[in-house]
């Protein structure tokens, strides 16, 4: 009886952990729009769904009685084919892998999935290259461009980085109503974003600019907003921008 309380027990953490997984996933191909950062957690719990072909048919029910419902025809499911000697030949094929060379294999399997998250999660390799939204239809001359959605749903948020001469960057400051500011009024949180290009840096030459009241900590009233910084050293651009509906 605690033999079977403990396998049932164990299903079902299984369960809730793929639950919360698949609702990662979805929410991560919602808000950043990277289809590749959102499969990753479905291919983490890959094999309960294999093994439980049922389990997204109880999604339906509910993401809180899925793990419950999906246990609970599990444990009937398997429970009955094992007392009527179905299961003997899949146990004595995968009782074939039990060993440390398997172990070791799925180790393996599981440690590359959770670099490729992330790697994906610091836009490595960058995927997005040319100008971000909003600015697409602009007509400035700019190499080296990436950006990095940190999120979108209703309203969304950038990072863009750029080479762009300093007759070009006028284009960006007019075009977008950007005004210089101090560098003191850089948050740290400008310097500390997730993208491995993500890197600048504030020199003496360091040019500052921003929207009227770019909301640092806040999401702020409807609008776009921007802050930037351009360094004459290398010619690089970085802007965060947030397009709030």
């Amino acid at each position: 009886m605690i033999k079977w309380l403990l396998y049932t027990l164990g299903i079902f953490v299984v369960n809730v952990v793929a639950t919360f997984a698949l609702l990662i996933a979805f929410f991560l191909f919602l808000l950043r729009g990277d289809w590749i950062f959102a499969v990753l957690p479905v291919l983490l719990v890959a094999p309960v769904i294999v093994f439980q072909p049922w389990f997204l048919a109880c999604l339906l029910g509910g993401l809180f009685f899925a793990p419950f419902l999906t246990t609970a025809l599990t444990v009937l499911i398997y429970g009955s084919l094992n007392l009527t000697g179905a299961l003997e030949r899949p146990k004595q094929f995968f009782s074939r892998f039990r060993n440390r060379k398997t172990f070791a294999v799925v180790c393996g399997f599981y440690l590359l999935l959770f670099a490729a998250m992330f790697a994906r999660y610091v836009d490595f390799p960058a995927l997005r290259h040319g100008l971000p939204p909003y600015l697409e239809y602009t007509r400035v001359n700019v190499t080296d461009s990436r950006y990095y959605c940190l999120g979108q749903f209703i309203d969304s948020e950038w990072l863009w980085k750029a080479r762009i001469q300093e007759s070009e960057l006028a284009v960006v400051t007019n075009r977008f109503r950007l005004q210089p500011v101090e560098g003191k009024q850089l948050p740290d949180e400008f310097f500390a974003m997730p993208p491995y290009w993500w890197n600048p840096s504030i020199s003496d030459g360091t040019r500052v600019f921003s929207t009227p009241n770019f909301p640092l900590n806040e999401r702020g009233e409807d609008g776009w907003y921007a802050l930037a910084i351009w360094n004459p050293d290398d010619q690089l651009l970085y802007v965060w921008i947030k397009d709030n509906f």
